[in-house]
């Protein structure tokens, strides 16, 4: 939601002035020090996380571990600057081969209703919508995001007994 045409057009120069005061300043290392912390770190996991009881100390400690490697800041910067490329449904229009949204319903940060419309495409076979959980449903709640990748995952794959051959 933070890329530059998600914003009102009188908006758009702020944004991207402040995207590049971060990149390219010291500011942007000042703020990323701020935010490669193990109590940040928790905070801005209890804000994505419906359910906070999944925020344990070590899942900060696996989030923040590649935060303090070299080049990280880089990295960090590159994806709170994003705005120069395609939105997910301009991509969404060129993706061949079928695929599975699965949404927290409540996702603080992107709305059920964003992810809705991304069901629309028609690329998208399935839209599930997943009780009860935030923004990252894949570290929040495995138990329901796993079963679905690998019903989907096994519905497209080819397995042996499955498989054609041709002599």
């Amino acid at each position: 939601m933070l890329h530059v045409k998600k914003q009102p057009w009188f908006g758009r120069p702020f944004i991207a002035s402040f995207q590049s005061l971060l990149r390219n300043t010291a500011v942007g290392k000042l703020f990323f020090r701020s935010v490669a912390t193990p109590e940040s770190v928790r905070s801005i996991l209890c804000q994505c996380y419906h359910d906070t009881s999944q925020v344990t100390e070590e899942l900060v400690q696996i989030i923040l571990h590649p935060g303090l490697e070299t080049g990280a800041v880089d990295v960090f910067l590159e994806f709170i600057c994003y705005s120069d490329g395609p939105l997910p449904e301009e991509l969404l229009l060129q993706v061949k081969c079928p695929v599975l949204i699965a949404w927290g319903d409540k996702d603080p940060w992107e709305s059920i209703e964003l992810g809705r419309a991304y069901g629309d495409f028609d690329t998208v076979e399935d839209f599930v919508v997943l009780p009860n959980v935030g923004h990252c449903p894949q570290d929040e709640a495995p138990h329901l995001v796993n079963p679905l990748v690998e019903s989907f995952v096994s519905r497209h794959s080819k397995s042996p007994a499955n498989a054609s051959t041709t002599i």
